[in-house]
């Protein structure tokens, strides 16, 4: 949305949100979801400062990345449209991918999760990072994860 501000972001993510809230036929329920989903990552992306280390990473119920902040090129690698269609457990360290389906499970049961994790670079090494994640955030069916740098890895 280049120069738009963030009131006019703001604005668009609750366009979005009222066309989700519409009835219709579930593709096109998921497909205003994504549309709330991009709004969200649009507004966040305006409302972060601009050499944060912060990345906010949304996830469909199957785990599958659908929105990124532009952080994650300076934290990973990846350009942001990188992700999208990539898999949580796809991009785990691989001694964690076992068990990353039964801690998304849980994540899901409790709505919550806070606690460090590695994931990935685009290069192949392993960052080490702080986590929140929340549930059904930004629209249910969502889940959207903040992560910063662990410092102390």
């Amino acid at each position: 949305m280049g120069n738009a501000s963030l009131s006019d972001l703001l604005t668009a993510w609750r366009e979005a949100e009222r066309r989700w809230e519409q009835l219709g036929p579930a593709k096109d329920v998921r497909e205003r979801a994504l549309e709330v989903v991009a709004a969200w990552v649009t507004y966040q992306d305006a409302a972060l400062p601009g050499d944060t280390n912060e990345v906010l990473l949304v996830a469909d119920d199957e785990q599958v990345y659908v929105g990124v902040t532009r952080g994650v090129t300076s934290l990973l690698g990846y350009d942001v449209g990188d992700l999208n269609g990539t898999r949580v457990q796809d991009l785990a360290a691989p001694d964690l991918q076992e068990t990353t389906p039964a801690r998304w499970a849980e994540f899901l049961a409790d709505g919550r999760q806070d606690g460090e994790f590695r994931l990935r670079a685009k290069d192949g090494r392993l960052v080490s990072l702080r986590f929140q994640a929340r549930a059904h955030h930004p629209v249910p069916g969502f889940h959207m994860s903040r992560l910063w740098p662990d410092d102390e890895a």
